[in-house]
């Protein structure tokens, strides 16, 4: 599939996603940019390692935003432990990319890998709900 083509189809995917299918297209998005920001590293093309490590902190910010406020104000442990580990892997993914740490985009791209098997399964069983619209403020290709 050339890119436009590419583009347009995760582009309708997203917008036509209900909100377990979008938060899967995430991680995979984040998993993606992160595995690109290792090689990039190996090949010493900083540019595009910056550029790929900010795309995986932008999506983890999204992560982080699509958690549930009321629950996060209800004081719920499972919000809460996301909300922590979100903040500890951008952390992690600003950490490598200021000290060119590959041990740090490795760990996040795990720790994401591990949810991400736990959301396929979750939004695998979830009844299809409303598209969610035209969220995602970022970009999940490139």
């Amino acid at each position: 599939m050339n890119r436009p083509a590419q583009r347009q189809y995760s582009q309708v995917e997203i917008k036509t996603a209900n909100k377990g299918k979008l938060i899967v297209l995430l991680y995979q998005g984040a998993v993606r940019f992160l595995r690109k920001a290792v090689v990039q590293l190996d090949d010493k093309d900083m540019e595009g390692k910056g550029n790929s490590l900010i795309r995986g902190q932008d999506i983890v910010l999204e992560l982080m935003y699509a958690l549930d406020q009321q629950l996060l104000d209800e004081g719920n442990e499972l919000a809460q432990n996301l909300q922590r580990l979100y903040l500890y892997c951008y952390r992690r993914l600003v950490h490598a990319n200021t000290h060119l740490d590959r041990g740090a985009i490795e760990e996040v791209i795990e720790l994401l890998n591990n949810l991400l098997e736990a959301w396929e399964k979750v939004a695998a069983q979830a009844p299809a709900g409303p598209p969610v619209g035209d969220r995602p403020t970022v970009v999940l290709t490139g």
